[in-house]
């Protein structure tokens, strides 16, 4: 196989990972989402220690694949932080939203 045919199949590869990729991002994102339903402040949210004990198990799994662990850690530190946002954007709408009306209806 010439070299420009093989970079097309490697791309075509790499493009049917993406999907594979993306599509397993947006489902860690759904969990995320209803986690964040549970959490009521931002320490919560932010959980330091959990994000260490998660970048330190990412590294760890990449470097077990082969894959250079600061890749890994890179990429998770960024979706971890676009997370965060997100989850803190959520928990402002919750407090934004004032609580329903005892059910007895009390005024």
């Amino acid at each position: 196989m010439s070299g420009p045919d093989r970079i097309g199949e490697l791309r075509l590869s790499i493009d049917a990972l993406d999907r594979d990729i993306v599509a397993l991002l947006a489902e860690r994102t759904a969990v995320v989402r209803e986690l964040t339903e549970f959490k009521r402040d931002e320490q919560t949210v932010r959980s330091p220690g959990r994000v260490e004990e998660v970048i330190a198990r990412v590294r760890g799994l990449a470097d077990a694949h082969g894959m250079p662990p600061g890749i890994a850690e890179a990429v998770y530190r960024t979706l971890i932080e676009e997370l965060t946002t997100l989850q803190l954007e959520r928990l402002a709408e919750r407090r934004a939203v004032p609580p329903p009306a005892a059910a007895n209806g009390a005024a």
